[in-house]
């Protein structure tokens, strides 16, 4: 994972609506905008914007059945965000000796 997809992903992770939607996509195969934002009670507009993010972090893909466009979480990228999330925690109780003192 590349250090801007990275941060994309977290700032996508940020909201709390957004990991309501992966929340909901996460056991689903490709589903309609309008059941995400009915079963959500998203507004459409709302959705909309989500999604784009998701679909710029790579944390949702899309595709087109006729003239609607369904979504489905993409979790090999959720997975890679863990990992990431991973490396920082501490095991030892010592942290990372080769960054300790190296505040950016």
């Amino acid at each position: 994972m590349s250090r801007n997809n990275e941060e994309g992903i977290f700032d996508a992770l940020a909201n709390s609506n957004r990991r309501r939607i992966l929340q909901f996509l996460r056991d689903k195969d490709f589903v309609r905008a309008g059941d995400i934002a009915r079963d959500l009670e998203i507004g459409h507009s709302t959705l909309s914007a989500h999604l784009k993010v998701l679909r710029h972090a790579d944390l949702v893909v899309s595709r087109r059945q006729g003239t609607e466009i369904q979504y489905r979480a993409n979790l090999m990228v959720i997975e890679e965000a863990i990992v990431a999330l991973s490396r920082l925690r501490r095991d030892d109780g010592q942290g990372d000796q080769s960054t300790q003192g190296n505040e950016s």
